[in-house]
């Protein structure tokens, strides 16, 4: 079960700005719920490259992937074709577990129409997962203590 989003929340944040295509909505104009985690995955990746954090290439060494554990939505609101919505994304960090906790908002409507939250683990470049957060992970995040 992930943490509430105030244990263990990390005071960084990162948003963006996405348009509602007709691609990403079902036949009667209302965004798709499969298309809602292609979203989520770009935010986790820009929120992670804000904090000078990147993906590693397949099969680089010393390299390190996040693959996603479990997902979690809450379905609030319906965004539709033409809507604008902001992605925000957080982090809380529970032993070896990241948290990305992500919230869409309709620029229509002002309203929520989706909350998540995306359960990452670490592992290095033989998929063995890290029980330790990397230094480099450690700092880019701005931790000071074991998280």
């Amino acid at each position: 079960m992930p943490p509430t989003p105030t244990d263990n929340m990390l005071q960084l944040l990162h948003t963006m700005d996405m348009d509602v295509n007709i691609f990403d909505t079902d036949c009667f104009g209302v965004m798709w719920h499969g298309a809602y985690t292609k979203w989520m995955e770009m935010g986790r990746v820009k929120f992670l490259e804000a904090q000078g954090i990147a993906l590693s290439k397949p099969g680089e060494p010393n390299g390190y992937v996040y693959p996603v554990v479990e997902q979690n939505f809450k379905f609030k609101s319906p965004a539709t074709f033409g809507d604008k919505l902001t992605l925000t994304t957080r982090l809380a960090i529970e032993g070896y577990k990241l948290f990305f906790y992500q919230t869409f908002r309709s620029h229509k409507t002002d309203k929520i129409t989706v909350e998540a939250v995306t359960t990452a683990v670490l592992v290095d470049s033989d998929w063995k997962v890290q029980r330790r957060l990397p230094d480099f992970m450690r700092k880019g995040l701005g931790l000071t203590e074991e998280a």
